[in-house]
């Protein structure tokens, strides 16, 4: 190793170490001018030069990365907040806050180690450009700069490239610590943070999971003028529209039907079980649309968005004009475009327990949940319309559907038990409750 490489990477472990310690000249008047309120994002917003002088990039982040003077009395902002800050248990608030990093002047895509979502399940907020702020008010606030992707260093020697990727290792390192220890020393936030379960999907119920899809599938046909066509959809492999589509219950998400009418007390018993549908338009592209969790937003035209990782995309796209050929790229594909991390198609973020050691294949994803969820209420309603004698002639000596309608109702079960433990764990937390200690048994 050279005299000058051994030089350059001594300088960047002692800026790496210096990152973490307090700066003896800082002054606590807030008042004072600072890097963090006039923010330089020019030498990281471009194409990083590797010409030596990558012990930069830790000198400019360093001076970015910084905690806002915390004052001593914080009365008149409690005072003023209606609603209580801290709440690691409400799915609700940890949307609002993952919502704040929606746009794309503001925020860039992360690793993920230090993504959006890492830092809104601890309580952080975008306010501005490549900044996050605790939302608790403890004055903690961080300028986020990662190195560009590696793949824009082609070109370069092997000694330089490596160098790249330590200082991009080593920052994810330092921003993964700041998730935790950049709130204040009496914030909760810096104590706990969400559970692995807050971005789960709520799919466990088969009834609340058709039910979210038969309002989504309803507020997209309103704009059915502005959806692409269903040959401009793509879908996984696994996924099978018109399966899904012949066994749904609602007769509102079935081709050719719209809502039931039902028959006056006059009309005969047989008729009033099973009462008429009227024919009606089915939209396959709302349908599919609806499945993988896209929905409108607030009646903007042809403008769709996911109510889980907060993407958002403009059908127009997607429509070409007459006389165009279509190509491959002109296809809308309802699953990569959400998020990586969208519980919708990320199965380790819908299940809350997926571990690096666990297979993935046991686990689903937010789409494979709804599909099973629809395969599970049709096979509940097969049975229940099913006459005992009829039923134990024809289904039972074949056991086709028995044992899948068992396995589905096994993954359910054990799905609420994990997501009501879960619970029990987070409230007992909270409550500091702790559990009675067994007296140990004396020897006879």
């Amino acid at each position: 190793m050279s005299y000058a490489l051994e030089t350059k990477k001594r300088k960047f472990h002692r800026v790496l170490e210096s990152l973490t310690k307090p700066s003896n000249s800082e002054s606590p008047n807030p008042t004072t001018p600072n890097a963090a309120t006039t923010p330089d994002h020019a030498p990281l917003a471009k194409r990083a030069r590797l010409d030596g002088r990558d012990d930069g990039i830790l000198a400019s982040v360093r001076k970015d990365i910084l905690k806002i003077a915390r004052t001593t009395s914080r009365a008149s902002s409690v005072s003023s907040q209606t609603r209580p800050t801290f709440v690691p248990w409400d799915r609700d608030r940890f949307l609002e806050r993952l919502e704040t990093f929606r746009r794309v002047d503001r925020w860039s895509p992360k690793p993920p180690r230090v993504n959006e979502v890492e830092w809104a399940k601890r309580g952080w907020i975008c306010t501005d450009v490549e900044r996050v702020t605790c939302v608790g008010g403890c004055g903690g606030s961080v300028v986020v700069k990662i190195p560009d992707e590696l793949d824009e260093l082609d070109g370069y020697d092997g000694e330089k490239i490596q160098e790249r990727k330590e200082v991009r290792t080593k920052l994810e390192q330092e921003y993964a610590n700041l998730i935790v220890q950049g709130h204040g020393e009496s914030c909760p936030w810096r104590n706990k943070g969400c559970d692995a379960t807050i971005h789960r999907l709520q799919l466990t119920n088969p009834d609340t999971a058709i039910s979210g899809l038969r309002a989504r599938y309803t507020r997209l046909l309103k704009m059915a003028d502005q959806l692409p066509d269903p040959g401009l959809l793509q879908a996984p492999e696994s996924f099978d529209a018109g399966s899904l589509m012949a066994t749904l219950p609602d007769p509102r998400l079935q081709p050719e039907a719209t809502e039931t009418q039902r028959t006056s007390s006059e009309n005969s018993s047989e008729s009033e079980s099973q009462p008429t549908v009227q024919a009606g338009p089915f939209n396959e592209t709302a349908f599919v649309l609806a499945f993988f969790g896209w929905d409108t937003v607030g009646g903007t035209p042809g403008l769709i968005s996911c109510g889980a990782c907060f993407r958002r995309l403009g059908l127009w796209i997607y429509k070409p004009k007459e006389g165009e050929e279509v190509s491959s790229n002109d296809l809308l594909d309802v699953a990569t475009e959400h998020m990586e991390y969208c519980p919708w198609i990320n199965a380790k973020t819908q299940s809350g327990t997926g571990k690096s050691s666990e297979k993935t294949g046991a686990l689903q994803s937010g789409w494979e949940a709804l599909a099973q969820a629809v395969k599970v209420k049709h096979l509940r309603q097969t049975r229940s319309s099913t006459p005992m004698g009829s039923r134990a002639g024809s289904e039972a000596p074949s056991m086709d559907d028995g044992p899948v309608f068992n396995e589905v109702n096994d993954d359910i079960k054990k799905a609420k038990d994990r997501e009501w433990w879960s619970k029990i764990r987070r409230m007992r937390q909270v409550l500091n409750v702790k559990s009675p200690k067994r007296k140990p048994s004396t020897a006879q």
